[in-house]
This record gives structure tokens, sequence and C-alpha cells, in this order.
């Protein structure tokens, strides 16, 4: 880790920041570490516009910095509060409007150490901060679904990607029988599910490499494919699939 990075000590549960060296800079080692663990670690439960990410079951940290800046707070207190929730999360359930299901809690120390102190200092810098990533920090972290994917022989893949995104961003097949598959490497919980046309069929929620499956019947016409996790879709992991 380079010298100029931030560091942060908790004394007694009060958090005081040191700066050590020069201001961060987009492309410190810090930075580039911070966000690869925040797509990998957090972006499926929090929205932060630099990281691509949008997830919903988590504080959108974007809104979370404007209101810690209206406070008078600064970058560097902000990345101490965003460390110390890192450590000691909020623990009451939370239950999503719409479906009624209690949404997944945050594990305390879901990152530590210095990984932990890089996604603190990543999230300061880039929370709410007017345009995009540069230097090595614009080619680091998650990317977009990109492509089609195409069923073969009545199979029909679309893998889970980073963040909140499968790899491809819509999909094909012909009419009848297919088995749609999605394997998925992230350690957040994931599936595959379906609707549209009458259709509404979930796959089992896996993990760590597991796949899930659905098997479906499609007449021709327009269908989504998305996670049934609470929060996933709306946080925009969902795709077309167009069946002719």
């Amino acid at each position: 880790m380079i010298g100029g990075r931030v560091r942060l000590l908790l004394l007694g549960g009060a958090a005081v920041i040191a700066l050590t060296g020069c201001e961060l800079k987009d492309d410190g080692d810090n930075l580039v570490n911070g966000k690869t663990m925040f797509v990998e670690n957090c972006s499926q439960c929090h929205t932060l516009a630099r990281a691509g990410a949008r997830g919903v079951v988590g504080p959108n940290l974007d809104a979370a910095w404007q209101r810690s800046e209206h406070d008078g707070l600064g970058r560097s207190t902000f990345e101490g509060m965003v460390h110390r929730q890192i450590q000691e999360p909020n623990r009451r359930p939370q239950v999503d409007p719409e479906t009624g299901k209690t949404l997944p809690l945050m594990k305390p120390n879901i990152v530590t150490g210095e990984d932990a102190q890089d996604v603190a200092a990543y999230v300061a810098y880039a929370a709410a901060r007017p345009g995009e990533d540069t230097g090595r920090l614009a080619a680091t972290g998650g990317g977009k679904p990109e492509g089609t994917a195409k069923a073969q022989g009545g199979k029909l893949e679309i893998p889970v990607g980073t963040g909140l995104t499968f790899k491809f961003a819509d999909a094909e097949a012909p009419a009848g029988p297919l088995t749609i598959e999605s394997v998925n490497d992230q350690p957040t919980e994931h599936n595959i599910a379906i609707d549209g046309g009458g259709v509404d069929e979930k796959g089992e929620v896996v993990s760590n490499g597991g796949t899930s499956t659905v098997e479906v019947d499609l007449k021709p016409g327009e269908y989504a494919f998305y996670c049934s996790v609470p929060g996933h879709r709306d946080g925009g992991m969902e795709g077309k699939l167009t069946v002719k």
C-alpha cells in the first residue's frame, strides 16, 4: 500500500483520522484495491455511481455522503464512518416494502484489515463525486453486461457477472422447451428467474460456483430473465429474453 494512504485508528470507540503524506489520488494503490473490494463485496447491496453499483438493499452511499456534507462533515470523517459500519453494521432487520420479505443483513467485517480501510477510502473518495473514475480506477472493478446469450440444443446459459449483473445484456431462444442455467461464482447469493407471457419461474438461490436452473416451455414473444433475491432486480439484475 502507498505511503500516502489514509490511516484510520479506532480509539475507545471514537474514529480518529490520521492523514499521512499527500492527498489521495485517483490512481493510488489503496483506491484501486478499495474499488476492487467494493465491487466484489458491496456493490450487490449499495448504490455508488462511480463503481457502477446500483444495489438497493443497503444505504445509497452517494445520498449518504450528500447528507453528511449537508451536516458539515468532511470526506475524511465520512471515511471513518464507513469503516466503522464495515466493522459494526446495522443489525436491525429491514423489510422489503413491496414483497414483505426480510432483506439480507450485512455481515460484520465483510472485508477486513487494509482491505476494509481501502474500501472506506474509495467510498469516501467516490461518493457523489461528479464525473467518472479516471486513471487506473477507470479499468478497475465490475463491468457491464454485454452481448446476447443464445440457446443451443435446448439450453440457455446466462452466468452471473460482477455486482448486480448477469454477463449478458439479453438473450435469444427458439420457441419450445428450454433449460436456463446460471452459474454464480460470487459469494453473494443469486438465482435465475423468468417471467412474462404467463410464465413465472424461479430457480434455486445459489452462490460460490452453484448453478441455478429453470425449465420452461416458451411461446414466441418477449420475456424477462432476472434475479429474484430481494432488491437485486430493482438494482438492475435483469435482461430481455426474445423467443422466436
